[in-house]
């Protein structure tokens, strides 16, 4: 074989070399993202010049540091005496009282026991219908043997302290000495669902004329069939809601067919063609992208390049968010804004051979709109850490249970959770909210009222 042909051969091998290189790398890439979608992301490893042996223990506080201490109560609800007659070490009797003495103050829990209460309910005659009348208690729920108060506990020791419906039968047996049975507790649980499912539905109204939601979803089980858990909240108001579907129709049932604020999501599909005055994309998310990036094609220039780039346009966004977080917008701020604006444009039409940059330019492409909304709308987020936040008590829950058996027990969850998630949200006793539902009130009508408003508008100034 001649020389010429040793040398294009030479060279095509280079290439297809560079082109396996590169589809290795990709390859690896995507298995990472598949891998940490489904897997736990593992525990750091210590570093490679920590020396051999068991892994030291964790140090203290550094020298000088303040320590923690536990504040004195309040209140003091009894005060005890205590008296020696002899010494506790040697037993000797002549013993002399100083004049001081030294104080210890002690809290602990008074095990409370089951109250139980009989109504006399008197009868009236009402001459108007015709009818004999009885009147209602306070706490008394009709044709109930178990009151509002042990029901409402039960209901949060299942979905805010997650324990199954047996230990808690166990505690009130206990503890509390109130026997029920198992079985009772799913019914304490469509009790509150049902009464609580109009407050449900005016959290959702409430929730569409506010001026901003985080979204968010993740896997549910029911019944051995694969469903979505969606959760939809701003920072007063927390809904969930589980479906079959994980698509666009889903989305718009909750929002509606045009949302007037501004929509705070990751970048799956479902929500590109939601109708809303602007939107959010999280850029955490591209940032971690770019980071595995970075990682996998650390030999490979032109993909080096590209990324740090990006990752550098985001990140200068990012740094003027937080430096006029508490500032009012000025000249400096409009400037710096446009420039990052601008700058985003580089990396809107380019044609890179790399396929992994490909995804980038696509997704950019896709959602050049939605990047920098933070930038020009007060109170919004560049994140969606809010959302995964809020659906994060759905995620242990899931874990520690088989999720739900029924359809109902599926919308016992989603209601229930968006009103202890709300209370939680506006430091709101949640016992005494599922308390308060049970006897016919609304305890969350102010946080209703409150986001009733409309949505602050765009500032696309300077």
């Amino acid at each position: 074989m001649s020389k010429s042909k040793l040398y294009r051969k030479l060279l095509e091998l280079e290439k297809e070399n560079e082109k396996l290189k590169e589809e290795n790398a990709y390859l690896r890439f995507e298995l990472e993202e598949l891998k940490s979608k489904r897997y736990k992301p593992n525990k750091k490893k210590p570093p490679d010049n920590m020396p051999p042996g068991p892994i030291p223990a964790k140090k203290g506080a550094l020298f000088g540091h303040m320590g923690w201490f536990r504040k004195n109560p309040k209140r003091i609800d009894k005060i005890e005496h205590v008296s020696l007659s002899k010494c506790p070490l040697c037993g000797h009797s002549d013993i002399t009282e100083y004049k001081d003495a030294v104080e210890h103050i002690q809290e602990d829990i008074i095990i409370p026991k089951t109250e139980v209460t009989l109504f006399k309910k008197h009868r009236y005659y009402c001459k108007g219908c015709k009818k004999i009348v009885t009147g209602r208690a306070k706490d008394e729920l009709s044709n109930s043997y178990i009151g509002p108060k042990a029901k409402a506990l039960s209901v949060f020791l299942k979905y805010a302290v997650k324990i199954s419906e047996r230990d808690i039968r166990n505690m009130f047996d206990k503890i509390f000495n109130l026997k029920i049975a198992t079985s009772s507790i799913s019914g304490f649980k469509e009790q509150l669902k049902r009464e609580a499912y109009p407050i449900y539905t005016q959290l959702i109204e409430s929730l569409k004329q506010s001026g901003f939601i985080h979204a968010d979803e993740t896997g549910w089980n029911i019944s051995g069939i694969n469903h979505w858990l969606w959760k939809f909240s701003n920072k007063k108001i927390s809904i969930t809601h589980i479906d079959k579907s994980r698509g666009q129709r889903v989305v718009e049932g909750i929002l509606g067919d045009d949302y007037k604020g501004v929509l705070i999501t990751d970048f799956l599909s479902a929500y590109n063609k939601i109708k809303t005055k602007s939107k959010q994309k999280c850029l955490v998310h591209i940032l971690r992208d770019l980071d595995k990036v970075i990682r996998y094609f650390h030999d490979d220039k032109e993909v080096l390049r590209y990324s740090k780039r990006l990752k550098t346009l985001f990140e200068k966004a990012i740094m003027l968010y937080n430096e006029y977080r508490d500032k009012q917008w000025d000249r400096d701020y409009f400037k710096r804004r446009s420039f990052i604006a601008q700058s985003l444009l580089d990396f809107r039409f380019p044609n890179p051979n790399k396929k992994v940059l490909q995804r980038f330019v696509k997704r950019l492409n896709r959602h050049k709109d939605e990047l920098f909304t933070f930038l020009y709308e007060k109170n919004i987020d560049y994140h969606n850490n809010h959302a995964e936040q809020q659906i994060r008590p759905d995620v242990i829950f899931r874990k520690i249970t088989f999720q739900n058996r029924s359809l109902k027990g599926a919308e016992n969850h989603q209601v229930l959770m968006s009103i202890l998630q709300t209370a939680k949200l506006n430091n709101i006793d949640p016992i005494k909210a599922l308390t308060q539902i049970l006897n016919g009130k609304n305890p969350l009508l102010g946080v209703i009222d409150s986001c009733k408003r409309s949505p602050p508008q765009v500032n696309y100034a300077g």
